[in-house]
């Protein structure tokens, strides 16, 4: 399912229905405001759906085949999605 699939079927669902260009609007205000959560890195969860939360990966060694050497890569972070365990 892609985003504008996501919209028509959220559209359809609700009585009375909701326009599509409002809950386009709600859904990219909520992606917003969950992108700027994870920044500043507070973790985002949403109830019987999952987590996004931001993982750091640490610098890792390897060798570069260009440069014939060992380099390290430089730390980053990762957003990560856990699902919740549905009983």
């Amino acid at each position: 399912m892609n985003k504008k699939e996501l919209i028509r079927a959220i559209s359809y669902e609700l009585d009375p229905p909701i326009s599509q260009d409002k809950i386009t609007l709600i859904l990219d205000k909520a992606v917003e405001i969950t992108k700027r959560t994870l920044a500043t890195g507070e973790p985002v969860k949403w109830a019987e759906f999952g987590s996004f939360v931001l993982k750091d990966v640490p610098p890792r060694r390897y060798y570069s085949a260009k440069l014939k050497k060992y380099t390290v890569s430089k730390g980053t972070k990762r957003i990560t999605f856990v699902p919740t365990r549905i009983k």
